[in-house]
This record gives C-alpha cells, structure tokens and sequence, in this order.
C-alpha cells in the first residue's frame, strides 16, 4: 500500500510539472507584443489646451460648471478674444483690464497642461479653484517678477457668481506662484 501511495503522488507531481511546462511553452510560442523603444510625443508646452480635472475635482458638485467656464476663459487668452474673455470674468477685472491693456498682457500668451486639481468652498457662495497651467509669452510680455518665454503657474482662483453664471474672480493673494518651465 506505501508503494501505491508514492506512486499516486509522484504521477500528481508529474502532471502540476507536465501542466506549468506546458503553459510555459504555449507563451513562448505566442508572439510577444510590439514594444516601442520611440517614447510617446510630448506636447511642446504650453501642452493641451483643454482643461482637465483631477479625481478629486471631478467630485465636486459643480465641477462641470467650473470646467466649462475655465475652457471659455483659457480658449479667450489663447483665441486673443477680448470679448469672449470678458463673459468669463467679474466685473472688476472688465473695469480693470480695458481693452489696450488685456492686449498688451496677452497678446502672445499661449496656456495649456490646465488642470484643476481641488474645488473647494469659499465665503458665501464663492468657489476656490487650486489649479495648475503652463503659459507661454515672448520674454517681454511675461511677469516682471519671473521673466521667461514659458512659466508653470500654480494659482488659486476665485468662483463668483454672478447672475445666473459663474465668473472668474481674481486670484487670491500670494497665491500665484509662477515658476520658469526649465526650473523642473
């Protein structure tokens, strides 16, 4: 009876090593999938022009509302569309950025990798974005305080509303951090 038992065991050990030898050789005659050794594109900054919102973004109960009127605002400043850009934005910032001076700020700014990565509650029915974007601008048109042709911005914006609409506020202050692109 000893024998018979061994043998039992030995045929069962010799049918899990047959079985796995078996399914090693079947992968190894499947074709292995095309491998690139070319990297994916990288979009040249300023990047995708369409707003994206992390996960946490995407929960929010407006967040559909804030995306749709950060893409008007970004598609503006990228468009040089004055008109456009003022549907966007509080009254405050029309009065304070007429025309000739909107031009002069943006005339060459080109913005993209726009994301928003928390929407938060502010005072009274107020919104806080906390969003990322990289722009692009001759050197001269850039911020004083950090002048280059590409700056990553991380800022926290005000969501007013106004009417029935939402509206871009101003940002809040010392919340604006831009950055050279080349600092990374």
């Amino acid at each position: 009876m000893p024998l018979t038992v061994v043998a039992l065991l030995g045929a069962v050990a010799g049918g899990f090593f047959a079985r796995h030898l078996y399914a090693v050789m079947d992968e190894a005659s499947e074709p292995l999938p095309e491998s690139s050794t070319v990297p994916s594109p990288v979009p040249e900054p300023p990047g995708l022009e369409s707003v994206m919102l992390s996960e946490a973004a995407q929960r929010h109960p407006d967040s559909k509302a804030v995306r749709d009127l950060l893409q008007r605002h970004f598609d503006a400043i990228n468009e040089s569309h004055y008109p456009k850009w003022r549907t966007t934005v509080v009254r405050a910032k029309r009065i304070n950025q007429p025309l000739a001076q909107w031009l002069q700020e943006y005339r060459t700014t080109e913005d993209g990798t726009i994301e928003v990565h928390r929407i938060a509650p502010g005072p009274g029915r107020t919104l806080r974005v906390v969003m990322s974007f990289i722009s692009t601008q001759d050197q001269d048109h850039a911020p004083k305080s950090v002048p280059a042709e590409c700056l990553r911005w991380r800022v926290v914006y005000r969501i007013v509303p106004e009417g029935e609409q939402l509206r871009l506020g101003q940002g809040l202050p010392e919340s604006s951090l831009p950055r050279r692109c080349e600092d990374d």
